[in-house]
């Protein structure tokens, strides 16, 4: 597995450097069997707190409906029509501004590329070691799958008595 990057910086409409990484990890034949396998497309690698951008994703999504679907009725002529293509259109945006905005990291956006947005060199390096470290589990990850049909022995060592009372303490 090989771990692609791609950086750029330009300007936003503000004028202020704006960074942009694109990631995508290229896997052998096997490696993308395994995926396929298991359905590891589907897993999360990295998980935070989205909520912000669903908010304003879903206040995105329902102005764009409703300035739509409000001329569209103010028209007479084909209310019905406006109101589908103002939900069609506002579930639209929703969904891509969440997509461009959102922080956590599915292994489908490492199969197929994507590309984050970052206010600044430090933000852009703390995404690299991010996906770094997401990429080095996924190997370790498919290295276990290639042994998932077997059975295992591992023998469960007798513990001194205070390193048990700290392993018990840690459930």
């Amino acid at each position: 597995m090989d771990l692609l990057l791609k950086r750029e910086q330009n300007r936003n409409w503000r004028g202020r450097v704006v960074f942009r990484l694109w990631a995508k990890a290229e896997m052998a034949e096997d490696e993308r069997a395994l995926i396929d396998r298991y359905n590891m497309d589907e897993s999360c690698l990295l998980s935070d707190d989205d909520t912000g951008q669903l908010k304003w994703a879903i206040a995105i999504g329902l102005f764009i409906f409703s300035v739509i679907a409000a001329g569209s009725i103010a028209d007479l002529r084909q209310p019905f029509e406006g109101i589908a293509i103002g939900a069609f259109l506002g579930v639209g945006a929703g969904y891509w501004y969440f997509n461009e905005k959102r922080e956590t990291i599915w292994m489908r956006d490492l199969l197929y590329g994507r590309r984050f947005k970052c206010g600044s060199i430090i933000e852009l390096a703390k995404k690299e070691a991010m996906l770094d470290s997401a990429c080095i589990v996924v190997r370790q990850m498919l290295e276990t799958a290639k042994h998932w049909d077997g059975v295992e022995t591992r023998p469960v060592p007798v513990l001194p008595p205070d390193e048990a009372k700290e392993v018990v303490a840690r459930l």
